[in-house]
């Protein structure tokens, strides 16, 4: 289990959900600079290609049948973070 990996998974699926939540919902420049950070930090992050790490990193979501749900439960897992701190902040 990496947590790097989760981290990165969370922090680009935040970052996607802040970006929605910018255009869609509350035109707060915080909320796009948040954004940025949050790609910034999972684009550093994940190792690369030919890192030995990678494998381990790549294996973490990966449990034969398992977890092998659509990207949409994706989103809603690792966004579920990201958008209870925005309800709590903004309703």
């Amino acid at each position: 289990m990496s947590i790097s990996a989760l981290l990165a998974c969370t922090s680009f699926y935040s970052a996607l959900y802040l970006f929605y939540f910018y255009f869609a919902k509350q035109q707060h420049p915080l909320l796009l600079i948040l954004a940025v950070v949050l790609l910034i930090f999972a684009y550093i992050i994940t190792p690369a290609a030919h890192q030995k790490e990678r494998r381990h990193f790549n294996n973490t979501l990966n449990y034969e049948n398992w977890f092998t749900l659509p990207l949409y439960t994706w989103w809603r897992l690792f966004s579920l973070p990201v958008r209870f701190l925005l309800s709590k902040l903004f309703d």
